[in-house]
């Protein structure tokens, strides 16, 4: 797991470093021009033209160190120092004696000649304005001209803790970044203007991390240790039974997918409840599945719980349709499940409809026989009704995973999609608790248990916004927990894995006509 620090915590993290453990901080500024030498040096072995563009604070010495070592190495080093900020920083004012004592020039206005390399050093991660004035003009510049872009620590512009775009923003080829990653380079649209993102170790005490306790985190490969253990003495039974209840008639398609990926993610048992018109389709394509269809609302409604009796592990929604008896089944699920459930796509519209409803019939003369929710809960198989499709979902007494996009979520929680798409984070938290995992599916899906830290997950790519996407994910997730994650750890590895096997896919088709069912292929290579 790697964390991911906000403008906050990497501050507190640097003051703790400073204070409590006694780093100066010039010691961390050395460390941290020594890191980005490394990697400028890797990319450009033949020394070229540079030119830092500095405020004056220690985001700007930083840079102004790294000239220093760029210049030992044989670089053509100028600086250009933007106006507006009365005091440098003590840091800063010792980088730029040094560097004036070795002959580099301090430029009166941006340079116009030809550059090879463009160091911002301008803000970092400090931040929290609008860029206005001369910062942005120069800014704006240097984005229009010729030459390889490299930002220090965060792109001027970009904030570290969200990732919007305070007003214009440096568009960065490679950002060199220190300690931790931050949550502004992940998130959109600071993720689209900060290139490829190294992380580098300046020296920060684990202490000093500890302490802040940064608030978000993301995987890398090394988490896939986390994938369910196998054991040679074992058989079908040993890794657990999904229930599917998936595909309206013509929806064939979404049951393939979410019990496809089901296995491949190693579920023992996937069971097909899906309408009988897909029997034929499904058993030719995945004959694995066992089969459970229904021919009328009322068959499925009957038949419904004896398939939650045998499942382990429960996923709804894919490819039903917002229809009635999507919305009778899902009350059936909520009402008579006990192990975790996975709800998705129309699962969640549904249960968005039920809730508006019942806020309409608590609304409404008590007499109203026209009240939808009150005709779906004749038909349910217990005393528990329509009117209490809150309480069924609170008081389940499984786990609940909930995986929608921000239209869904918009429909979920009443919030616009806008704001949604602003503030992922704070969203998903907010609509989570211990036994209520929200994955909320977007660019940069987010994954929260209602605890930190919450996940920010940082594999897939544009190729994966296809239809059928979302039922593999279902499927993944189903598969991570029957073979015996958590609801949060299924859900965290799940969406991982998921953009994983996108990438792979990618990378083998490129993105441009990727599929759903190109997922479910690099599933296996993700796995393995």
């Amino acid at each position: 797991m790697r964390l991911l620090g906000s403008r906050s915590e990497m501050q507190q993290i640097d003051a703790y470093s400073i204070e409590q453990m006694g780093i100066p901080g010039i010691v961390l500024m050395e460390r941290a021009a020594l890191a980005m030498e490394e990697e400028i040096l890797r990319r450009f072995p033949s020394p070229g033209k540079v030119v830092g563009v500095a405020e004056k604070g220690n985001n700007g010495g930083d840079g102004l160190a790294l000239g220093r070592m760029l210049l030992s190495r044989g670089f053509a080093v100028d600086f250009y120092e933007i106006g507006g900020v009365r005091h440098a920083s003590e840091s800063y004012q010792m980088q730029k004696k040094i560097l004036e004592n070795m002959g580099v020039s301090f430029c009166e206005r941006l340079p116009e000649y030809p550059v090879d390399i463009w160091i911002d050093a301008v803000f970092g991660v400090g931040l929290t304005r609008d860029v206005a004035g001369m910062q942005r003009e120069v800014l704006e510049t240097m984005n229009q001209r010729e030459g390889y872009k490299i930002a220090v620590d965060t792109p001027s512009g970009v904030d570290a803790s969200t990732g919007h775009i305070l007003g214009c923003a440096f568009r960065a080829d490679l950002t060199i970044t220190f300690g931790l990653s931050k949550v502004g380079l992940v998130l959109y649209p600071g993720a689209s203007v900060s290139g490829e993102v190294v992380v580098k170790d300046i020296g920060f005490p684990k202490q000093a991390v500890e302490a802040v306790g940064p608030k978000a985190c993301t995987y890398t490969r090394e988490d896939l240790t986390r994938l369910p253990a196998r054991t040679a003495w074992s058989n079908k039974g040993s890794y657990g039974r999904v229930l599917l209840i998936v595909g309206a008639k013509n929806m064939a398609g979404a049951a393939w997918l979410s019990a496809s990926a089901a296995y491949r993610t190693g579920s023992g048992l996937v069971r097909i409840f899906t309408c009988e018109e897909n029997r034929e389709i499904l058993q030719t394509r995945i004959p694995e599945a066992i089969m459970t269809t229904w021919r009328s609302e009322q068959e499925a409604l009957d038949e419904l719980p004896g398939a939650l009796a045998w499942a382990d592990v429960v996923g709804i929604g894919p490819g039903l349709g917002e229809t009635m008896l999507t919305r009778r089944m899902l009350e059936i699920v909520l009402a008579q499940g006990n192990g975790p459930l996975v709800i998705d796509a129309d699962g969640i519209n549904s249960l968005s409809a039920l809730k508006r409803e019942k806020s309409t019939e608590e609304s409404v003369d008590a007499h109203d026989g026209d009240i939808i929710g009150e005709n779906i809960s004749r038909d349910l198989p217990n005393d528990k009704t329509g009117r209490d499709i809150d309480r069924l979902y609170e008081d389940y007494s499984g786990e609940i995973i909930l995986t929608p996009h921000l239209k869904e979520m918009e429909r979920f929680t009443g919030i616009s999609v806008e704001y949604i798409r602003e503030h992922l984070p704070e969203v998903a938290l907010d609509a989570a608790d211990e036994n209520h995992v929200i994955v909320l599916k977007d660019a940069r899906t987010v994954v929260s248990d209602g605890l930190f830290p919450t996940y920010i997950n940082t594999s897939g790519n544009h190729g994966m916004s296809t239809g059928g996407s979302g039922d593999v994910l279902t499927g993944i997730i189903c598969g991570l927990l029957a073979g015996g994650l958590s609801a949060a750890e299924a859900a965290r590895l799940g969406v991982y894995c998921h953009g994983l096997a996108g990438d792979a896919a990618a990378k083998q088709k490129g993105c441009y006509g990727l599929m759903a069912g190109d997922l479910i292929q690099n599933l296996n290579q993700v796995i393995h």
